[in-house]
């Protein structure tokens, strides 16, 4: 992704938003999704602010890319954002499986 349009049409996608739901809840005017994703027009501090507080999105992230500078790929990014739709039980059975499968990798490596 190259540009804030298009981590925005990430969000409303991965979210499954029409552009006219995602206007709705972060309160802009139905065709500026549209003009955002193509990259004609920029989001307003208010609408970064927005969007990040109704999906929990890192402004570093949506402003500069800083995710991808980080070399999270788009999957990675992608189940950040489904992760954070959970409650905090479910995100700590997550993790308590994601290290569990770690720990079964690296005494695989080590045998």
């Amino acid at each position: 992704m190259n540009d804030i349009g298009q981590r925005i049409k990430q969000i409303r996608k991965s979210n499954d938003l029409t552009q006219i739901e995602f206007s709705k809840l972060i309160g802009i005017s139905q065709g500026t999704p549209s003009e955002i994703e193509k990259g004609k027009s920029k989001p307003a501090v208010e609408t970064l602010q927005q969007l990040s507080k109704i999906f929990q999105t890192d402004l570093n992230w949506l402003v500069m890319d800083d995710f991808e500078k980080n070399s999270f790929s788009n999957l990675q990014v992608e189940m950040l954002v489904k992760v954070r739709e959970l409650d905090s039980g479910i995100q700590n059975e997550i993790l308590e499986f994601i290290e569990f499968k770690l720990t079964r990798l690296i005494n695989k490596t080590t045998r």
